[in-house]
């Protein structure tokens, strides 16, 4: 941040009329030593996330509890995308879940994030141990990269390194990152805010135009890393406080060249990040994702009582052990004694700097709120375009406020002269009864809902009485310090342990699980190599919970359905929701020949469909007897108007989708049907073809998802695509023996591997310019 015009050294931002003693410069020299302190600084970040993290590096516990994303999720998806790279392909698409779906346009696959790409090629065929190594491995970045920001973002007059840690420890401890341990792309791309915002202040603070260049492209280059890791909304959320710091930055200090330096950062991050962002763009507006109202968004917003996690984090529980009325949802908890050093920064440096970060922590908490307050209805509806949705996590933005202002604070009281001048003693002296009056808050917010949830009394108290605890130690050592009882070393010391020991302390197990979470991958199980022996490209349905719905993915096999995925195509998701009973005619023409049901009770009519394996311990595989071919040829056609008369017709009671085809497009064919053959020649993740032969005219149907960007040939001349049966694919043949194949490139595909080669190759030349800068001088 840069400091007001009077902070050109590091006495700046002191009380007027204050200057440091000798004893406290001594102090300073020592805190501001050699780069090699940093480096031990960043080692104790490094210890710290071993400790929080101990069980599961021990190898004695796992991440998350009950597996969540990271295993149902995020595991088989990586594995996915490592063998594939591993085979030689780029996954574009990706046939072995919900019938077909864009894989590359998914961002959440961080495909190209370098972190996953580098696992995904030194080590294909991971086990999950390594998704968790890289959950704990982005605690870490967040850390270090909290630090740097905030070590680097003066250098007229440094933060301390005891501030920069203490700010880091926040950050990366955060109630956002606690909560979202098991969303890896999430904590990932939240990961890289810090560096994101040091470029962009960097670059408004500077002086000259290369300057200015270096960093806003630097600012980017983390934007755009970050957006790799695929999670939108997180990177929606740190491009949005980024384009505030800027707006603020000219409207408050008149730097008119803050937004073209934003434009600049941005654009960078938008072409670092295109071989991933572009395609996304072009299927986001097929997929859930784009029919995610205004309605559904508010249901994850913080409510007002939900602020007591801000303070008091056990109080309605957290993880598993919440107990609140409203969907759990992240409460922004960064610990006590953070919120001490943050009205501590507001009192002893109360100018823009910490102006800003106040009014931007105020503005995202309010925005977290959702409909609770008249801001985030507000802007939903001003800027319907933007992704507001789950408008909790903006108390990440909060946070990283916080985060900051609690660095300034303990930075303040490391360079403070004593005696202090009176007036701003007793500001500081109001902390602790700030803090007695949250306290009593708690304490009354207790009494009034003991009466309806009793049990939960004894939760509640030992809530409130952490709480206590923590924040008198906070503020004795604060007062210590203030009457020269504790030395500047010890304060900073005994300030970052207190703050370890609050987050370590109740954010320690908050997730772990101590059974493992992944046996239903079911490698090398009975019924899982008979699936394989079968060879052909029939569909299995997973109802058994005792097998990942995603498990097919990593054992290639053809599966119908998967974990819920926002990112999912919405006419598929439809189309699934409306099948009805299993062994309706929606149902058949899926190709689901196998179905992998529980031990105990048949998933359907046991007329049509029948055990067939039963050795298994955990699971009873199911022939079902109905199952239509994937590809099968139809001599009857109808087409309809709409989309919507499409599924009407589908559920016709007449609907035969052995004998007909219900068409968006195309033509409509009503005759006897005649004699037709499919082969499958290939079917790879991006190619398929088949050998077809008709005697009359007929529709090529394929049970596998349509998207507007498969092409088709037939006998290599170009030809249409039909959208059949609401979600599927047909291609019109006449009369003979063809080829028929299918290739899919994703749009945006081609623009985005330019706009980010060229951005990487402009990053390379701005490090070697930079690196020859240096040595000629």
């Amino acid at each position: 941040m840069e400091r007001t015009s009077e902070s050109a050294s590091p006495a700046a931002g002191r009380p007027q009329g204050c200057t440091s003693n000798a004893g406290n410069t001594a102090a300073g020299d020592r805190l501001t030593g050699g780069l090699w302190r940093d480096a031990v600084s960043l080692c104790f970040l490094a210890i710290a996330a071993m400790i929080f993290f101990w069980p599961v590096v021990s190898g004695t516990a796992w991440l998350p509890k009950g597996g969540g994303d990271s295993v149902s999720y995020i595991f088989p998806m990586y594995r996915f995308a490592a063998e594939s790279l591993r085979s030689g392909t780029i996954p574009f698409w990706n046939p072995y879940q919900y019938a077909g779906t864009p894989f590359l346009s998914d961002n959440q696959s961080g495909l190209f994030y370098p972190f996953n790409l580098l696992l995904f090629l030194v080590w294909p065929d991971f086990s999950y141990r390594a998704i968790e190594m890289l959950v704990i491995f982005h605690f870490l970045l967040a850390g270090a990269a909290m630090y740097c920001c905030l070590r680097f973002m003066q250098p007229e007059a440094p933060i301390r390194r005891p501030a920069a840690l203490l700010g880091a420890l926040g950050f990366m401890f955060s109630d956002v990152f606690i909560t979202h341990i098991g969303n890896l792309n999430l904590i990932a791309v939240a990961a890289w805010l810090p560096l994101a915002f040091l470029g962009l202040h960097r670059a408004i603070g500077a002086t000259s135009t290369s300057g200015r260049l270096k960093w806003a492209i630097a600012g980017g280059a983390a934007l755009g890393a970050g957006a790799l890791a695929g999670h939108g909304q997180m990177t929606f959320l740190s491009a949005l406080f980024l384009g505030f710091y800027a707006l603020y930055q000219l409207v408050v200090n008149r730097r008119i060249w803050a937004l073209p330096l934003l434009i600049v950062s941005g654009g960078f991050a938008v072409a670092l990040a295109g071989i991933s962002l572009f395609p996304a763009a072009e299927t986001l507006q097929h997929t859930l994702r784009a029919e995610f109202d205004y309605a559904r968004s508010t249901n994850y917003a913080l409510p007002i009582r939900g602020l007591t996690g801000l303070i008091a984090p056990d109080f309605f529980g957290r993880g598993t052990a919440f107990w609140g009325d409203w969907l759990r949802v992240e409460s922004g908890y960064i610990g006590v004694v953070p919120l001490f050093l943050a009205a501590v920064a507001l009192i002893l440096r109360p100018n823009r700097q910490t102006g800003f970060f106040l009014l931007a922590a105020i503005l995202f908490l309010l925005l977290a709120l959702g409909p609770a307050t008249p801001v985030y209805p507000l802007l939903a509806r001003l800027l319907p375009a933007l992704p507001f949705q789950v408008p909790a996590r903006f108390v990440f933005l909060t946070d990283f406020c916080l985060a900051v202002l609690a660095a300034i604070g303990l930075d303040s009281l490391l360079t403070l002269a004593r005696p202090m001048p009176r007036l701003k003693r007793r500001l500081i002296l109001t902390t602790g009864a700030t803090f007695v009056a949250l306290g009593i808050v708690l304490y009354l917010q207790r009494a009034s809902l003991i009466q309806n949830e009793p049990e939960r009394g004894e939760q509640m108290l030992r809530a409130v009485l952490i709480f206590a605890a923590l924040a008198s130690a906070g503020w004795l050592l604060i007062v210590m310090s203030l009457r020269g009882r504790l030395s500047l070393f010890m304060l900073s010391t005994a300030l970052i342990a207190l703050l370890f020991l609050d987050l370590y302390g109740l954010g320690r197990y908050v997730e772990i699980d101590w059974n493992d979470p992944t046996p239903g991958f079911a490698a090398g199980s009975p019924a899982l190599e008979y699936l394989k022996s079968d060879g052909g490209i029939d569909r299995v349905d997973v109802i058994a919970g005792a097998w990942q719905p995603n498990m097919p993915m990593i054992e290639r096999l053809y599966a119908a359905r998967g974990v819920y995925n926002p990112l999912q195509l919405a006419n598929y998701n439809v189309f699934m929701g409306s099948v009805g009973f299993r062994g309706s005619p929606a149902y058949n023409l899926m190709g689901i020949k196998y179905l992998i049901g529980g031990k105990k009770e048949p998933p359907g009519d046991t007329n049509f469909i029948v055990p067939i394996h039963d050795s298994d311990p955990s699971v009873t595989l199911y022939l079902n007897t109905l199952s239509l071919p994937r590809a099968m040829v139809l001599f009857n056609s109808h087409v309809v108007e709409d989309h919507d008369a499409a599924f009407q017709a589908i559920h016709d009671e007449a609907f035969d989708p052995a004998g007909t085809v219900i068409l968006e497009g195309g033509q409509a064919l009503a005759q006897e049907p005649g004699v037709g053959t499919v082969e499958v020649a290939r079917y790879d993740l991006n190619e398929i073809a088949f050998n077809v032969s008709v005697d009359r005219p007929a529709y090529l149907f394929l049970s596998d998802v349509y998207h507007p960007d498969w092409q088709a040939t037939v006998d290599g001349d170009a030809a249409p695509i039909e959208i059949a049966n609401y979600a599927f694919r047909a291609i019109l043949l006449e009369p003979g023996n063809h080829v028929v194949a299918m290739r899919f490139v994703p749009s945006g595909w081609f623009a985005g591997v330019i706009a980010t080669s060229v951005a990487l190759v402009a990053l390379m030349a701005l490090i070697l310019r930079s690196v020859w800068a240096q040595r000629k001088s």
